[in-house]
């Protein structure tokens, strides 16, 4: 019968997959004897992005190629592959899953040459049924919001390699709330910290003025998604899911934050921004993102250009992601002589 190994890096995914009991393996010293030990026929293994280590992925994927074993890759994020370390390790692939057309083109113009399929991604499976107008009612009744209230929900990226222009993007947009506040006090502004930021009352300290709302009876940022009337972040995947949700999203990507980050994967803008469904905020003048804020208040007509590109680009497949996933590494290893037992 067919084993599985489920290995993870870190706390987040550590948390996230705790009832399928993971090995955590934070060293990638510690990645050979799990190898050895477990001696897998096939390697799933996904892009990466803790680009300051450790590099526990790229150290299973060296194993598994110098034993003339199929290595399958799953990637999430656009161009990710494009950081260093994955980059090493997506020329030892055999297959790479990935989320959409835009990202399997950039995986090839990279000049990999082997197969690469579209999956979508199975994290974002969770909001194909999900009902926004009754989830945020829902939400904003547990956290006492009142009713036609105006909520910003920001998304952080301030995890150990970006923290820095993190906080700078943070600073401006928290400058622009400022402003608004004294046109709407009764706005409410909400600051989630990534997963993997380690100081996660980095948004409170940075401005205790502003009033935060408590959040943290909610785990997951992306539960919250629903409860925002738009969503600001760097370049975070909750604005992706405000796209499958149709919800307003900002991009703030100044010249010596965000677009210096991008940069280094050589992606000009946020894949979104560039199709019209998020909007990019690329100077640093509050008055350009209260502009696009105040907007989004009154419902202005833009809003529908907006959304039109999300339900043009952001769509789901009629099977999901995760039976698409599955189909594929079904696929892969009926070209083997490993017995196929996924369910």
């Amino acid at each position: 019968s067919a084993e599985l190994c489920l290995v993870t890096v870190k706390d987040s995914p550590t948390k996230i997959l705790e009832k399928y009991s993971p090995i955590r393996c934070d060293n990638k010293n510690e990645a050979g004897p799990i190898y050895k030990k477990f001696n897998p026929d096939v390697l799933l293994v996904a892009t990466s992005s803790l680009v300051l280590g450790p590099h526990v992925n790229n150290e299973f994927t060296k194993l598994a190629h110098a034993d003339s074993k199929k290595i399958i890759c799953f990637q999430d994020y656009w161009a990710n592959h494009r950081w260093p370390m994955n980059y090493k390790m997506m020329q030892l692939c055999d297959t790479i899953l990935t989320i959409d057309e835009l990202c399997k083109n950039f995986i090839l113009q990279d000049g990999y040459r082997g197969k690469v399929v579209i999956t979508g991604n199975p994290a974002f499976d969770k909001f194909r049924d999900l009902n926004v107008a009754s989830e945020r009612a829902r939400l904003r009744k547990k956290l006492n919001i009142p009713e036609g209230t105006f909520v910003i929900l920001h998304s952080g990226t301030g995890t150990p390699q970006t923290f820095q222009e993190d906080e700078i993007t943070f600073k401006f947009l928290a400058n622009a709330v400022r402003e608004l506040k004294k046109e709407q006090p009764s706005l409410v502004f909400i600051s989630r910290p990534h997963p993997r930021d380690e100081r996660p009352n980095r948004y409170q300290e940075l401005a205790p003025d502003l009033g935060l709302l408590d959040t943290s009876s909610i785990a997951m940022t992306e539960n919250l998604i629903p409860v925002a009337d738009v969503i600001v972040a760097m370049y975070a995947t909750n604005l992706i899911h405000a796209c499958y949700l149709r919800i307003p999203g900002i991009s703030i990507l100044l010249p010596n934050a965000g677009q210096k980050r991008l940069e280094k994967i050589s992606l000009a803008d946020f894949p979104p921004n560039g199709v019209g469904a998020t909007i990019g905020i690329y100077k640093e003048k509050t008055e350009d993102l209260n502009k696009e804020l105040r907007k989004i208040m009154a419902k202005d007509e833009s809003l529908s250009t907006m959304k039109s590109a999300q339900g043009r680009f952001f769509v789901f497949d009629k099977k999901s992601a995760t039976e698409r996933v599955v189909a594929a590494i079904k696929s892969e290893l009926s070209l083997t002589s490993i017995p196929v037992r996924l369910p």
